[in-house]
């Protein structure tokens, strides 16, 4: 039997313009509130969140300031270099036709199910995106896709200058009507319903040199943790930010897997897992961090994760780790040390949707 593929997921400093731009203007914490966010998203970027409640977020706040391009406008007036991981690095190469490339490679780490390409046709080269999943939701669609299409635009401007615009614009949408209004594309002529995202770069910008930021960096540094390529993997991931807003329910595993309760628990079976072993090992996954913050105390680091009173964290905590949580507190304060050990996995068994 074909097993579910993993929940698509977005890497938080992926949109961290976005996110910062908002912050800025003070209305951050209302629209993560809106979309059941936590409120310090921004201040998370190496984790994961859903991918439908990171566009659905986008949906809402180009909404709420009656700015339907404002993914457009918030990625082409940031430079490459405040780009998520990946951006300092494409900065810092030598030539277009370089960043580009390393950019190709980088992005889906951030970003997994995308993919990428350079290819160079006879008039112009080609750089492309490709989605493997699409949202139901048109406008989350379009927030995504104008996001993307003022990334690629933002890297060819290192060679080609902050005016530059694609001589063609190729977009999957069939009738994207924010394209046409859309400041920066006049000069382009746009093609709709292709099956790749594309910009056309004129083949003598590949090779141009780029200028050198002192900010720019040519070494890729750490990636990060990668997104998880199983189903119960990747909801681990997704569930972890979100343990400061809501509590662990099946239903909303249902709701982040974009599926019904009851197939849900068919598809981790197919795993080998359920519910309760997936709420397990996000909650060993977050406590960590939690526990590094030494103004929370250790009911509160309980209560966040769920957890009806401290003793029943304590004894979970034990059970992962072999230690008690202000052991390891301690232990890290002094040594920087991770959490040893992981979760024991249960057998598959009911689903319960009790938080307890």
């Amino acid at each position: 039997m074909r097993r579910k593929p993993p929940v698509p997921l977005i890497r938080v400093g992926a949109f961290a313009p976005f996110l910062q731009r908002l912050n800025r203007a003070g209305f951050l914490p209302e629209l993560l509130s809106r979309t059941k966010l936590p409120s310090d998203l921004n201040e998370r970027p190496d984790e994961f969140v859903a991918a439908h409640m990171l566009l659905r977020f986008m949906v809402e706040s180009a909404d709420y300031l009656d700015s339907p391009v404002i993914g457009f406008e918030t990625i082409t007036q940031t430079h490459v270099d405040q780009l998520g991981k990946w951006g300092p690095s494409v900065a810092g190469c030598f030539t277009l036709r370089a960043a580009l490339q390393r950019y190709c490679v980088s992005y889906p780490l951030e970003v997994p199910f995308v993919q990428m390409g350079l290819v160079e046709g006879e008039t112009h080269a080609w750089l492309w995106r490709r989605t493997a999943w699409r949202s139901p939701e048109p406008a989350a669609m379009e927030q995504g896709e104008q996001f993307a299409l003022g990334t690629l635009i933002q890297i060819v401007r290192l060679a080609a200058g902050s005016r530059w615009s694609p001589p063609v614009v190729r977009i999957e949408s069939p009738g994207s009507e924010w394209a046409l209004r859309t400041k920066g594309l006049e000069q382009s002529r746009l093609e709709f319903g292709g099956p790749v995202l594309a910009i056309a770069i004129p083949h003598d910008l590949l090779d141009q040199r780029l200028p050198q930021r002192p900010s720019c960096r040519r070494a890729t540094g750490e990636a990060g943790v990668p997104a998880a390529n199983d189903l119960a993997g990747s909801l681990v991931q997704a569930l972890i930010p979100l343990f400061t807003v809501v509590l662990p329910t099946l239903d909303l595993g249902a709701e982040i897997a974009e599926t019904t309760p009851r197939t849900l628990h068919r598809w981790l079976a197919q795993e080998g897992t359920d519910w309760r072993s997936v709420v397990d090992r996000a909650r060993f996954e977050a406590s960590g961090r939690l526990l590094s913050d030494s103004s929370l105390t250790l009911a509160e680091v309980a209560t966040t994760l769920g957890y009806s009173d401290h003793a029943h964290f304590t004894r979970a905590f034990h059970r992962w780790t072999g230690e008690a949580p202000s052991v390891y507190r301690h232990r890290r304060t002094n040594q920087e040390s991770p959490p040893r050990g992981e979760p024991k996995v249960s057998r598959p068994n009911t689903c319960k949707t009790s938080a307890a």
